[in-house]
């Protein structure tokens, strides 16, 4: 217990302790330093990943026919999605050449697809780049109404019956 107590034993401990205490203030700030910086470093990173890569903007169609769906097709059922690449001509904005990226699976769809979009034409002052993919998709379509304008049944059914209204009306007047 004397050595504890001692001057020389208190100013070694006193000593210690307060080297521990810069220590731990010490390791405290390294840490906190740690954090600060992965938090920095994440949100950069965060930063650069959510933020896309610049592409320019699509050129703009002024002209742009479809594709002709043609009867034969819809008889036969013929369906289908492809893409297709469009070759532009940055002076003119005309298409130069067009091909199936993805081939709608049927030789008249994809035809009928190179054939529409290679009449379409673009603003040549809006055209940063030379080609553009273009997604096309064939479907069944309904079969178009009849041009004749017919009434609806309930319609029909309302004027039959009051012309019979006005008919047994114009019976009974007669008969009495």
């Amino acid at each position: 217990m004397d050595e504890l107590s001692s001057p020389a034993a208190v100013v070694e401990i006193t000593n210690a302790a307060t080297r521990v205490l810069k220590w731990r203030a010490l390791l405290r700030e390294v840490l906190f330093l740690l954090a600060v910086n992965l938090v920095f470093v994440s949100s950069l990173h965060a930063q650069s990943a959510s933020s896309p890569v610049r592409q320019p903007p699509p050129p703009r169609a002024i002209y742009t026919p479809k594709p002709v769906y043609r009867p034969e097709s819809t008889k036969q059922g013929l369906i289908g999605k492809g893409v297709v690449l469009v070759t532009i001509d940055k002076q003119t904005g005309m298409v130069a050449g067009a091909r199936m990226l993805t081939s709608t699976g049927n030789q008249q769809l994809d035809g009928a697809a190179l054939q529409a979009y290679s009449r379409w034409r673009f603003d040549p002052r809006t055209v940063a780049v030379s080609q553009l993919k273009i997604p096309i998709e064939f479907a069944n379509r309904p079969a178009p109404q009849s041009s004749k304008h017919s009434l609806p049944q309930p319609v029909i059914w309302l004027i039959v019956a009051a012309i019979a209204g006005a008919a047994i009306g114009f019976l009974k007047r007669r008969n009495t």
